[in-house]
């Protein structure tokens, strides 16, 4: 069964077979007929993910309902765009997640929604739902929620205590630049809500270290909250992005940052703003990765004059090339804080480097690539035993235009976004 076939099956799920066979056009309720029209915004998606440490999982990702009583510029659910509405309620979507999950299509839940009304009322429904999944049908695995700002504290707090992870759209990193693009939304009233679930995690992580008994529902606790930009709807630069970032991580509580780089959508106000190229998006989740897992600092990461990470390297290089003086690294010697800041060589490279060159003999690259080295990117940054592996230490990428020029690609506009799912 494909995909799209599992999908539509699922959808049928919802449908009150009072009205017609289960599963056809006639049973589904006027609000789902359309569910897998064009330009629908579907509102089911299974996606295969690794995590490390567990291998692949497959995760459902629901879209409760695509209304939004909200008409923010750039996108695809915003009030006044002419499509297809969805709703799915919280019973019908409890039915078809654990009909997939049964069939071992899934292993876990993703919900975000469009806010079609109250954020207290959307708040109730999805809280419905996790309780529906934990307390009525004793589900133990993971629901990642992404919640809307403006809920009641207690609705936060109960969010959070029955999901595994929550997350928050921030959009931008200051409210000048927000209501720009959602001139309907407060950036002070959605830092609110993210600190409140943020207070969630960090207290229950507090007390289970303190020897509290977890949920057996949820055994593996709050994993940590995450939020999301939208990169290059407005103009705040790479460097406003991650000071917001780094900010939010400072105080404890959650996990990651999502960037989403901004697509033009059809019929909306911004349809004719350039898409922004998806290697700043990569570029930016690379950045993060460095503040998060390799024991960089915000002060370290290199920016070019517009306050923009530079397209045509990542940014660990980007920071070796400005500190020549830190390099050569040498791989028989060099302390896991100096291997792990090389291009090329990532934790648990340098981490391997570190336990076996005590008793193994590295004799070249070969060795290093064993180890999990990049070796194309990392030999002109290390010696060996006093020699240099490459005497060059980094190739320019080739082209006749660098990678912010964006030349030659052909403007575009979409029915969705990539952010929908995340």
């Amino acid at each position: 069964m494909t995909l799209d076939q599992k999908l539509e099956l699922l959808i049928g799920l919802a449908g009150d077979d009072r009205d017609g066979a289960p599963g056809s056009p006639a049973a589904l309720p006027p609000r789902l007929r359309h569910a897998n029209d064009s330009g629908a915004l579907r509102p089911l998606n299974i996606r295969d993910l690794r995590v490390p440490g567990k291998g692949k999982v497959s995760l459902m990702r629901i879209l409760m309902t695509n209304a939004c009583s909200f008409n923010c510029h750039y996108c695809p659910m915003r009030r006044d765009r002419d499509m297809p509405r969805t709703l799915l309620k919280p019973e019908e979507l409890v039915r078809i997640f654990l009909e997939a999950y049964h069939r071992g299509w899934c292993s876990g839940l993703f919900i975000t929604t469009g806010i079609p009304g109250r954020p207290v009322k959307v708040m109730d429904d999805l809280i419905q739902v996790l309780e529906l999944l934990r307390d009525k049908h004793r589900f133990t695995g993971y629901i990642h929620v992404k919640m809307v700002p403006g809920g009641q504290t207690a609705q936060i707090e109960r969010l959070t205590a029955l999901a595994s992870r929550v997350s928050l759209n921030l959009e931008a990193p200051c409210g000048s630049s927000l209501v720009q693009i959602a001139p309907e939304k407060n950036l002070d009233t959605s830092l609110a809500s993210l600190e409140q679930a943020r207070r969630s995690v960090t207290r229950e992580r507090a007390e289970r270290r303190d020897g509290k008994i977890g949920d057996p529902l949820r055994p593996g606790g709050a994993s940590g909250m995450t939020m999301q930009f939208v990169v290059g709807a407005t103009r705040d630069s790479d460097r406003a992005l991650l000071g917001r970032v780094t900010d939010l991580y400072a105080r404890g509580g959650i996990h990651h940052a999502h960037f989403s780089a901004f697509r033009p959508i059809r019929d909306t106000p911004m349809e004719h703003t350039p898409e922004t190229p998806v290697l700043r998006e990569n570029r930016l989740y690379q950045a993060d990765y460095l503040l998060r897992q390799y024991g960089f600092s915000a002060d370290e990461v290199v920016f070019d004059d517009t306050g923009n990470l530079p397209l045509g390297t990542d940014p660990k290089t980007s920071w070796a090339l400005a500190h020549p003086e830190r390099f050569p690294v040498e791989v028989r010697t060099a302390a896991y804080e100096e291997l792990v800041r090389v291009p090329g060589i990532g934790p648990g490279s340098a981490r391997r480097i570190v336990a076996e060159r005590g008793a193994t003999v590295i004799s070249g690259l070969a060795d290093l690539r064993k180890m999990g080295v990049v070796t194309t990117r990392a030999a002109g940054f290390l010696t060996l035993n006093g020699k240099r592996l490459q005497t060059v230490t980094w190739t320019e990428q080739l082209g006749l235009w660098g990678p912010a020029d964006n030349a030659g690609v052909p403007r575009r506009t979409y029915s969705v976004s990539p952010g929908t799912f995340r």
